[in-house]
């Protein structure tokens, strides 16, 4: 008698599922790991090209990873904090807050329009999450160089969404229609990540681009062993309940 047929139907279907959910959950490791790789490479690929100069006339190419510059001036007094970010660098478990300032671009002639400038990292109080440890603001005209992403990057939260926390300071998430219709200006469709120093010191060592790869095949594994160990408790179980059967006969 064949292993599997020694087994009833229940533990070979539950075992199928099981095989056919963890193989379908390494794949998606793999898929999240492959995707961080090759957006690290795109984004090498980009940064040996010039930067595009952003001004007052709105974007309508996809520059999402493009290493784009902007002369204006900072918004100082309507800068957020977004909170529970991690350092960028990986290796920093402390808590603490991106800081995101509107910078109005400076005019060409065109409808005035502001872009949003994720500016660095700053760490939080333990105690008092409210106490903010100062940084400086550039006074005046600055340019600033980064890289274009799409959108402000977002932690999950549970309860309100972001427009509900408008008119706050510390916030866990910004997103850019409400904000702009917030501040009452027309922003550029991207956020800029900071590379540029300006001597307000916030660190900006960002995450590499493939932060997590190894991770991610440390995961696929995992799945894929769980699902090779489930097809061999199978056979192992149907062999022994074969013996057993053969034995009785």
């Amino acid at each position: 008698m064949k292993p599997w047929r020694a087994l009833s139907p229940v533990p070979i279907v539950a075992a199928a599922i099981v095989i056919a959910v963890t193989c379908a959950l390494g794949n998606w490791q793999l898929n999240r790991a492959h995707e961080k790789i090759a957006r690290a490479a795109r984004l090498q690929e980009l940064a040996a090209q010039a930067p595009v100069t952003l001004t007052t006339a709105p974007v309508q190419a996809n520059l999402t990873d493009r290493t784009v510059r902007v002369t204006g001036r900072f918004e100082a007094d309507r800068t957020v904090l977004l909170d529970n970010r991690p350092h960028g660098n990986g290796t920093d478990s402390r808590a603490g807050f991106l800081v995101l300032t509107p910078l109005v671009i400076r005019s060409d002639g065109s409808a005035a329009r502001s872009v949003l400038i994720l500016r660095g990292w700053l760490p939080r109080d333990a105690q008092d999450r409210t106490r903010i440890a100062p940084f400086a603001t550039p006074a005046g005209e600055v340019t600033i160089e980064g890289t274009a992403l799409a959108a402000v990057p977002k932690v999950y939260s549970l309860g309100q969404a972001a427009s509900a926390e408008a008119g706050r300071r510390i916030r866990q998430n910004v997103d850019l229609p409400a904000y702009a219709a917030e501040l009452g200006v027309t922003l550029q469709p991207l956020v800029i990540e900071q590379r540029t120093d300006t001597g307000d010191g916030l660190a900006r060592d960002w995450a590499p681009a493939d932060l997590g790869a190894d991770r991610h095949y440390g995961y696929a594994f995992q799945w894929f062993g769980l699902a090779a160990l489930t097809l061999v408790l199978v056979i192992v179980l149907g062999w022994r309940r074969a013996r057993r059967l053969a034995g009785a006969a």
